[in-house]
């Protein structure tokens, strides 16, 4: 939705119109943007970043970490941001452990 939303300002700021038939990527090319969701993954490890620099005693560093007890209810479990952030995590190749060690070292 957001998505759609700024690529017709975009097309609105090149005076493009829908008919002019010109893809997206020709938009942002055009525009020297880049898609929103590059942006938002690379908001979202920064925000991973800034938190796992924080002290292991620090409450949000501990949310990361933090394994619910229990069973959960039928179904499919629910896509929740940690899920979503380990499964790039492992598409990478990383795990959290080293994800501290690189977030340390800053050059990562």
């Amino acid at each position: 939705m957001c998505e759609l939303f700024l690529n017709r300002c975009l097309r609105g700021i090149l005076r493009k119109k829908w008919h002019d038939r010109v893809r997206n990527e020709e938009v942002w090319r055009q525009t020297e943007q880049k898609p929103v969701e590059e942006e938002i993954g690379m908001t979202m490890w920064r925000l991973i970043e800034h938190t796992m620099r924080k002290p292991h005693n620090n409450i949000t560093r501990q949310a990361l970490q933090w394994n619910p007890q229990g069973n959960g209810g039928r179904g499919r479990p629910r896509e929740t941001w940690k899920r979503c952030v380990e499964r790039e995590m492992t598409m990478m190749g990383k795990r959290w452990g080293q994800l501290g060690k690189l977030v340390q070292d800053q050059s990562g």
